[in-house]
């Protein structure tokens, strides 16, 4: 049963770890899925406002034409942009992303086409803009049944007939990871936007792959003085043509790392890496309890002859053997586990949210090999600390074992035993795991109270994103209006309006200048967060209208230009003056950008938190009428009087009413939206919870397994203590203070190193303090009370020794 208990213990411990190791190669290590992908890099601009942090930017595409150009690091460049479009055909429609992109975009990743062709530079001229367009794999399967007389059919996006030239080879998916239909970017003003080739805004990403014998370093010389001599040429903020901007480049595999998502895979693999190290001393500690067990036995076999050196490779490998067979099997339970494993989309993130993150874990050549050292690493950890009790052996002692010598404390402080050390470890261990579980979950538990600025129930969200050739900017206000009357009239809806982005979700962002201030230096205008809305916005939402008005049906596009700021905007800003009747204008390319433009503000309502828990809050923000200015894609808020999802399919038809090539996207209940943007710190929290759980258990099931060799070894003693008078009670007494020495320093030193350790956690904490006393003392009285349960079996047993067999054996 042992053996069982050993192998179990350690397979799981290795599947763990392995499985982990999976997942940190697939989010960190591996390269992206792409011929010779160590070549490819990310090109950027890089601004560098003064005495702030460098920020990248993508590219124009007059900017990227200079770049293609004039480079000379890289054998070639080429430019992407992803999107979502309806993709209809005779039978149906359906939302497909697509990326739109240059000539050279699917050669230089190795895209091949079966049946038809790629993209060649006619196709990309734009005096001359071809509608065609080259379909993936998927959705050549899903939409045509594979049909081979695809190549020359006409489709269309967003209402605008392409001719399919060509389909590409299965699980080609592009950067972005999900397209399903690529097309030249030239036809992008006719399909989506439709300033793509005119607009001064850097919004296009630019890919790029390395001359050979040309470094990333060297690529970067380059690209640094060639972006500062395109920004020079064509500025990206004319406003100020001397900013210092230049360009850059990283890695693809770099650039599909969040940062976030490091911390959080590499804590995932320190935390497995713990648990398993805790196991191995759990399975040492066990077998060391089965060497001094058979001491008698070790003992009569040196003294038949034996050497010592015999007597250890004997233990060493049967140990090893059982560790290894343990382990190996834990190899092959993680290859399983990770085969079954797919990261949630909604819990990775994405370099600029244009590449795709890569990371399903897959059991490589690496894992493999990973495995494999896993395995003969547990098995020497486990094998040698038991074995070496061959060359510790006293054999007149081995084979005097039934004399009435007593046995010290194996637990006691005052004389350590490595069964003693090894408790303490696993204590510390545990400490460790528990501790930075609490955390993340006082953590957690303070996202799911804090209060985000709005009543989230009720309340159906879906995006709208109409191509901005059919829904052109200036356009924009009458469509979201015919958008939101015909949403309305949908039974069961009570209020409708629309933003740029949900709370905890992100929105847009501008530069803030009042009118009557003398304006910031370059590139130091304030952030704030932006709005487009309808005048039931805040009724919507519920947010609370502090002072002043809120927006209403008469704030429209003939009418003066106002705003509606936040509680934090008016601190901030106005701190020692009355908001209401300012004026204030915005940088960007909004109707509000100048000061003959301005708007004045006319209330003041509550805060609402747009970024998500793991980004810096930006609580001041401004809300315009929609009707003054807007964009046409929109997030629609509309709050009902039942179930929100309820309303869907007459919502849909709603929407498809306004524009038949109109699709909702992303069709949420806003308190799911809002509870999925901490997803994955709840994720977090839940697995390292699990991971401290189990510490727990093996560190409790550690101090059991040892305080029970040394009660049984110590029945005559307790027999003898029992004859002389000693109370049950105090014998009890006497095995707990004993068997809690040693667990209480190990907590007390893991403690104290999980709280300088957690400081490397502290960006995965919210609202949380490394030292947050509320919760050490809460994992503390966990951790002592799992240890109190384990010795109080032994303590009991020690009662029930007999003391009129140990008066006998004296």
């Amino acid at each position: 049963m042992r053996r069982v208990i050993i192998a179990l213990t350690l397979a799981l411990g290795t599947a763990a770890l392995t499985t982990a190791f999976a997942v940190v190669d697939g989010a960190i290590i591996r390269q992206p899925p792409f011929p010779q992908p160590e070549r490819l890099a990310m090109l950027n601009l890089q601004r560098n406002p003064p005495g702030e942090p460098s920020r990248r930017e993508r590219w124009s595409f007059t900017r990227f034409e200079l770049l293609r150009s004039r480079q000379t690091s890289f054998d070639d460049v080429a430019s992407f942009s992803p999107a979502s479009v309806t993709l209809s055909t005779e039978s149906d429609s359906a939302i497909v992303y697509i990326e739109r992109v240059s000539s050279r975009y699917l050669t230089l990743l190795g895209a091949i086409a079966t049946p038809g062709r790629l993209f060649d530079d006619a196709d990309d001229d734009p005096a001359r803009p071809l509608a065609v367009a080259i379909i993936g794999h998927d959705v050549w399967r899903a939409r045509f049944a594979s049909n081979a007389s695809i190549v020359g059919r006409t489709i269309r996006l967003n209402g605008v007939p392409l001719t399919v030239v060509g389909v590409l080879q299965p699980g080609f998916t592009g950067l972005s990871g999900r397209a399903g239909v690529w097309v030249p970017r030239t036809i992008s003003p006719r399909i989506a936007y439709a300033e793509y080739l005119t607009t001064n805004q850097n919004f296009i990403p630019v890919v790029g792959r390395l001359k050979r014998g040309v470094t990333l370093d060297a690529a970067r010389s380059e690209l640094a003085v060639l972006g500062s001599d395109i920004n020079r040429e064509l500025p990206s903020d004319p406003r100020f043509p001397d900013e210092r901007v230049t360009g850059t480049a990283m890695s693809l595999n770099e650039a599909r790392v969040d940062p976030t998502i490091k911390r959080s895979v590499l804590v995932l693999l320190g935390a497995v890496a713990l648990l398993h190290l805790l196991a191995c001393t759990n399975v040492i500690n066990l077998l060391l309890g089965r060497a001094t067990t058979r001491r008698r036995e070790y003992a009569l076999r040196l003294a038949l002859g034996s050497s010592s050196r015999q007597l250890f490779l004997h233990i060493l490998t049967g140990g090893a053997a059982l560790a290894a067979i343990g382990a190996g099997g834990g190899v092959l339970l993680g290859w399983w586990a990770t085969s079954v494993l797919t990261p949630p989309a909604s819990q990775w993130a994405t370099f600029f949210g244009v590449v795709a993150p890569f990371d399903t874990p897959a059991f490589s050549i690496r894992v493999w090999l990973f495995g494999a050292a896993v395995v003969a690493i547990t098995a020497a950890l486990t094998g040698v600390l038991p074995a070496l009790a061959a060359f510790r052996l006293d054999v007149s002692r081995g084979l005097s074992l039934g004399s009435r010598s007593v046995t010290s404390s194996a637990l006691s402080l005052r004389k350590p035993t490595l069964h003693g050390a090894i408790v303490g470890f696993e204590a510390v261990l545990a400490a460790i795991l528990v501790v930075t579980s609490g955390l993340l979950l006082d953590s957690v538990q303070r996202m799911r109270r804090a209060d985000v600025g709005v009543d989230p129930d009720r309340i159906l969200t879906f995006w709208v994103i109409p191509s901005e050739a059919r829904v052109p900017t200036v356009e924009a206000p009458r469509f979201v209006a015919r958008l939101i009357e015909a949403v309305a009239r949908v039974p069961g809806i009570e209020s409708v309006s629309v933003d740029g982005g949900a709370p905890l979700s992100g929105s847009a962002s501008s530069t803030l200048y009042i009118l009557g201030r003398p304006a910031p230096p370059m590139g130091q205008a304030p952030p704030v967060t932006r709005h487009y809305v309808g005048p039931d916005h805040f009724q919507t939402l519920g947010i609370p209208l502090r002072r002043g008005r809120v927006l209403s049906a008469t704030d429209t596009a003939g009418t003066p230009r106002v705003t509606v700021i936040s509680e934090s905007a008016a601190r901030r800003f106005f701190p020692n003056e009355e908001p209401i009747g300012r004026r204030v204008w915005f940088g960007g390319g909004s109707d509000f950008d100048s000061p003959d433009r301005a708007a004045e503000i006319v209330g003041i309502v509550g805060d609402v938190r747009y970024q998500p828990f793991d980004r810096p809050a930006n609580l001041a923000s401004f809300y315009t009428p929609f009707s003054q200015f807007t964009y046409g894609s929109r997030m629609v808020f509309a709050r009902t009087a039942g179930d929100p999802l309820s309303v869907v399919p007459d919502v849909r038809r709603a929407v498809a009413g306004v524009d038949p090539e109109l699709a909702a996207q992303d069709v949420r209940a806003l308190s799911d939206l809002i509870s999925g943007s901490w997803a994955r710190r709840r994720f977090d929290a839940a697995l390292l919870s699990g991971f401290g759980l189990a510490a727990v258990l093996l560190a409790a099931s550690g101090v059991f397994a040892v305080l029970a060799y040394s009660v049984e070894a110590r029945r005559r003693e307790f027999g003898i203590r029992i004859a002389l008078g000693a109370r049950r009670s105090r014998v009890i007494w006497h095995v707990l203070r004993e068997g809690m020495g040693i667990p209480i320093a190990g907590l007390a030193v893991g403690i104290a190193g999980a709280t300088a350790l957690t400081r490397v956690l502290q960006s995965a904490l919210f609202e949380t303090s490394p030292h947050e006393p509320r919760v050490l003392a809460a994992m503390a009285a966990v951790l002592l009370l799992a240890s109190l349960a384990a010795c109080l079996g032994p303590a009991w047993r020690a009662t029930r020794a007999d003391p009129i067999a140990a008066l006998r054996s004296e």
